[in-house]
C-alpha cells in the first residue's frame, strides 16, 4: 500500500518536504515526524510548491542512449531502424518533449558516414561495416517535422566500453587474459583491430600511442594536442554536414575513480604526456583541468565561427556529473560530504563552474541522480548551488533526473519507491529561475513496465515506475512548451509572420501565414485563446502547434480540427515566429476572422464523354463553409456514365468544379429523325425550343433533351420564317380588305 498524500496546509504556497518510509505495518508513505533538510546537519528544511505551474518555456527532453544499445535496438535493415526511432518519436510526443538527445557517437564510431569515425557497430553489428543508408539526416528531418530540436550526443574519448579481459573480447582476440594482460597497450589495441572489434579506419588503431587506460577500458589521451584537434574535427563534420540544433557531452571525459585507494592517475598513467606537454604546471591535476576546457573552449570557438558564417545557432551542451566539488575542499562547491564523488578534482577533471561562468556552454544538464534526502548527494542541496552558479551567466540549466532509479534502486532505498520523488523535483526547481528545464534518464524509464509478466519480488519497483510515468505525464509533461531562449546566440532580429489568413469550415479552421522576407525562421508557433496577443503567447495551455519552417515552402498552413466553423468566433489564433536561438517574435494575430466570407463559386458541368455539353453550366454560390448540392440530371438519350465524387460538399475560398459525364444510349437512333417531313422538323423544332426555355426557367427538371452543337435551336432562322408567314397572312388579309371595299 502507497500512500501519495503530501500533509497539508491550508492557503500554503509550499510546504515542508517529509521523509518517504516504509512503516511497520510495511505501508509506504511520508513521515510527518521527520522533515528533510538540504543537507547532512543544515537546520534550513526544503520546502516544495504544493502546486506544479508550467511555464511556457522549458526544455523537456531525455536521453536515448546507443552504447551496448541501451536505448535502441540493433536494427537489421533501414526499414526497421526507421520503426524504431519513429516509435521512440512518438513517445517523445506523448511526453510532450521538445528536444531530442540521442547518441550518434557512442565510441570513436558514428551513426551516420564520417570521413574520421567508423560506422558505430551498435548500428550495423561491426564497427566499420557501412549499413547502407544515413541515420543521422533522416532522424533530424523528421525530428525538425515533429517541432522538436535534435541534439546530437557524443562520448569525445572513449575508445572501448568493455573490459579487455571480459570473456566476450577474449573469445574474439582468442587471447587468454594473462596474455591479454601482459600485452601493452599499442598491442592491445592491434589485438582489438585484428579481431574486428575495433575498425582499421578508428582514430585509436591509427594511433595507439594516443590511447591511455583505466579500469581495462581504453581512451584517448585528453593532455595530447592532436587528440583535441580529431575531437573538434569530428564536432565541425557533423555541425557542417547535418542542421542539428546542439552538439551534446555527456560526463566522461578523464575516468572515474573506482574507489578511494583505485582510481585514474594513481599509477602515473599520463605522467609522460605531463612532461611533454605539461611545461608551466606544478599540478597534474590543473593541467588535466586545463585539458578539458581547451577542448571545450575550442568546440565553442570552432560553433561560434560557424553560426556566425552560415546565420545558424548551434548550442553546446554538457550534462556532467552532477556534484562539482566539496565546499570543505573548495569554498565554490556545496554542502556534500567529502566521501562521495565530484567531479572537479580527483576523477573526470571537468571545471564546469568555469565553463559557465566564461560563457563557454550555452546549457549543463547536472545529473543530479539522487533524492532529497540522499545524505551523500541531496537534490535539494545541488540543485540550489548550480542554480547559484548559472546567475548572471549565458548558461542556462536543464536538471537531469534519475528516473531509472525507481528499478535500480527501489528494492533497497524507500526514496525511489516514491512516485512523487521526480515530480517533487520538478515542484522545487519552480523556486529557482535559472532552473529551466528537465532531462529523464533515460528513455527506457519513460515506458510503463508490464507488471504481470515480472517476477514477484520486482513488481513493486516497476509499479512505482508506472505510477510515476503516469503522474509526470499527466501533470507534468501535459503541455508543449518553448525551448528557452538564448538571445545571445541570435544573429539578427527576428521577424513576425505576415499575411495570416483564417478559413472557419466545418470540418475545421485553416490558418494560412508567410514567413518575413530575409526572416531566420527555425519554427513558428500557433496559438489559440482568449484575450489579447500578449495574454494568448504567455500561456504555454494556448500552444496549439510547433510547426517546423519548411525552406522550400513560402507559405504556410495548419488545420486545426478542434475548432470549426461553429466554434471559430470564440477562440482568436496568433501565430509567431521561433529563430534558432529560441528567440520568438512579435504575435501576428487574425483581426478580422473569415466564417461568412463569400465563397468561390462551383459551377456544375453536365457534358458527354467527348466533352460536348448537354446543357448550360449551373453556377453555384455560397458563403465559405456552407454547404452545396448540385443535381444529378437525366438527358434523353443519354445515360449517365461518371458521377463526380464532389457531388456534394462546402464553398471555400478556391473555385470547383463538379462535372457529370454522359454517353449516348444504344437505345436511341438517329434514322427517325432523318425520315421526318419538313412540317414535322418544325413541329420538332418549335417543341425543342419550348422545352430548352422551360429548362432555363425551372432548373430542377429531372428529364430535359440534350443540347449537344449539332441541334442547338437555330434562333434566326426561326424568327425570319415565322415572319416571313405573317407577312403573307399580313398581305393576304390587307387585299382581301381593299377588294371589298372597292366593290
Amino acid at each position: 500500500m502507497i500512500i501519495l498524500l503530501l500533509p497539508a496546509h491550508a492557503n500554503a504556497e509550499s510546504e515542508t518536504l517529509h521523509k518517504f518510509v516504509r512503516k511497520a505495518d510495511n505501508s509506504l508513505g511520508y513521515d510527518s515526524t521527520i522533515s528533510v533538510p538540504f543537507y547532512n546537519g543544515s537546520s534550513e528544511m526544503v520546502t516544495v510548491p504544493t502546486e506544479y505551474k508550467q511555464p511556457k518555456s522549458q526544455f523537456q527532453s531525455a536521453w536515448v542512449a546507443t552504447i551496448s544499445n541501451l536505448n535502441m535496438a540493433k536494427p537489421a535493415s533501414e526499414t526497421e531502424f526507421k520503426e524504431n526511432y519513429l516509435k521512440t518519436l512518438k513517445t517523445f510526443e506523448e511526453w510532450n518533449m521538445n528536444a531530442m538527445i540521442f547518441q550518434v557517437r557512442p565510441l570513436l564510431d558514428a551513426w551516420y558516414p564520417s570521413e574520421l569515425n567508423p560506422w558505430s557497430e551498435f548500428l550495423s553489428g561491426t564497427q566499420g561495416k557501412d549499413p547502407g543508408y544515413d541515420p543521422l539526416a533522416w532522424m533530424v528531418d523528421v525530428t525538425h517535422q515533429a517541432g522538436m530540436e535534435y541534439h546530437a550526443w557524443f562520448n569525445p574519448y572513449r575508445v572501448s566500453n568493455t573490459k579487455y579481459s571480459a570473456q566476450s573480447v577474449l573469445d574474439k582476440t582468442k587471447l587468454s587474459k594473462e596474455q591479454m594482460l601482459n600485452l601493452s597497450i599499442p598491442e592491445q589495441i592491434k589485438a582489438f583491430s585484428d579481431a574486428g572489434i575495433l575498425d582499421s579506419t578508428n582514430y585509436a588503431v591509427k594511433h595507439p600511442e594516443h590511447v591511455l587506460m583505466f579500469d581495462e577500458k581504453f581512451f584517448l589521451n585528453p593532455g595530447i594536442p592532436e587528440v583535441q584537434a580529431y575531437v573538434i574535427a569530428s564536432m565541425k563534420e557533423v555541425v557542417e554536414k547535418y542542421d542539428i540544433d546542439a552538439i551534446h557531452f555527456d560526463d566522461y571525459f578523464y575516468p572515474y575513480r573506482l574507489s578511494d585507494t583505485n582510481y585514474f592517475g594513481m599509477n602515473n598513467e599520463d605522467e609522460a604526456t605531463f612532461k611533454t606537454y605539461g611545461s608551466g604546471y606544478t599540478d597534474i591535476e590543473e593541467w588535466r583541468r586545463d585539458n578539458i576546457t581547451n577542448l571545450v573552449s575550442g568546440i565553442k570557438t570552432m560553433l561560434g565561427t560557424h553560426n556566425k558564417e552560415h546565420q545558424k545557432a548551434v548550442q553546446f551542451g554538457i550534462s556532467p556529473f552532477g556534484i562539482w566539488e566539496h565546499k570543505a575542499i573548495d569554498s565554490r562547491g556545496s554542502n556534500t560530504p567529502l566521501g562521495s564523488s565530484k567531479s572537479y578534482s580527483n576523477s573526470i577533471f571537468a571545471d564546469t563552474y568555469k565553463w559557465m561562468k566564461e560563457g563557454l556552454i550555452d546549457y549543463v544538464t547536472p545529473q543530479i541522480y539522487w533524492s532529497f534526502d540522499q545524505a551523500a548527494a541531496p537534490y535539494g542541496e545541488l540543485t540550489r548551488w548550480w542554480d547559484n552558479v548559472a546567475e548572471g551567466t549565458n548558461t542556462h540549466v536543464y536538471i537531469g533526473h534519475a528516473n531509472y532509479k525507481h528499478v535500480s534502486n527501489g528494492g533497497w532505498d524507500a526514496s525511489w519507491l516514491n512516485p512523487e520523488e521526480v515530480p517533487n523535483q520538478m515542484k522545487f526547481n519552480q523556486q529557482y529561475s535559472n532552473i529551466k528545464g528537465s532531462t529523464l534518464f533515460s528513455y527506457n524509464d519513460i515506458l510503463p513496465s508490464d507488471i504481470n509478466s515480472l517476477d514477484p519480488t520486482l513488481k513493486e519497483r516497476h509499479q512505482a515506475k508506472n505510477d510515476a510515468i503516469e503522474l509526470l505525464k499527466s501533470e507534468y509533461f501535459n503541455t508543449p512548451t518553448l525551448i528557452p531562449e538564448k538571445p545571445w546566440l541570435s544573429q539578427q532580429p527576428i521577424n513576425s509572420p505576415v499575411s495570416l489568413s483564417q478559413v472557419s469550415e466545418h470540418s475545421g479552421t485553416t490558418l494560412s501565414w508567410q514567413d518575413a522576407q530575409e526572416n531566420s525562421t527555425r519554427y513558428f508557433i500557433l496559438y489559440k485563446g482568449n484575450g489579447t496577443k500578449k495574454e494568448i503567447i504567455e500561456d504555454p495551455n494556448n500552444i496549439v502547434k510547433r510547426i517546423w519552417k519548411d525552406q522550400e515552402k513560402t507559405t504556410f498552413s495548419y488545420t486545426d480540427s478542434q475548432t470549426t466553423r461553429n466554434k471559430s468566433a470564440e477562440m482568436k489564433y496568433v501565430v509567431t515566429a521561433i529563430d534558432a536561438a529560441g528567440v520568438e517574435s512579435e504575435a501576428t494575430q487574425v483581426e478580422d476572422a473569415t466564417p461568412e466570407t463569400q465563397g468561390k463559386p462551383v459551377t456544375v458541368i453536365y457534358q458527354t464523354n467527348d466533352q460536348q455539353p448537354l446543357s448550360e453550366n449551373v453556377i453555384l454560390e455560397g458563403k465559405i463553409g456552407e454547404a452545396y448540392t448540385t443535381e444529378e440530371k437525366e438527358f434523353d438519350g443519354f445515360k449517365l456514365v461518371a458521377r463526380p465524387a464532389n457531388v456534394t460538399g462546402s464553398f471555400t475560398d478556391q473555385p470547383q468544379t463538379v462535372t457529370y459525364i454522359y454517353e449516348s444510349s444504344t437505345s436511341t437512333t438517329t434514322s427517325e429523325s432523318e425520315t421526318n417531313t419538313s412540317s414535322s422538323d418544325s413541329s420538332q423544332d418549335s417543341s425543342s425550343e419550348s422545352s430548352s426555355t422551360t429548362q432555363e426557367a425551372n432548373s430542377t427538371d429531372s428529364t430535359v433533351k440534350p443540347v449537344g452543337k449539332s441541334n442547338l435551336p437555330s434562333a434566326g432562322e426561326f424568327v425570319s420564317y415565322t415572319i416571313s408567314i405573317l407577312g403573307v397572312l399580313l398581305l393576304v388579309m390587307i387585299g382581301r380588305y381593299v377588294f371589298l371595299r372597292s366593290r
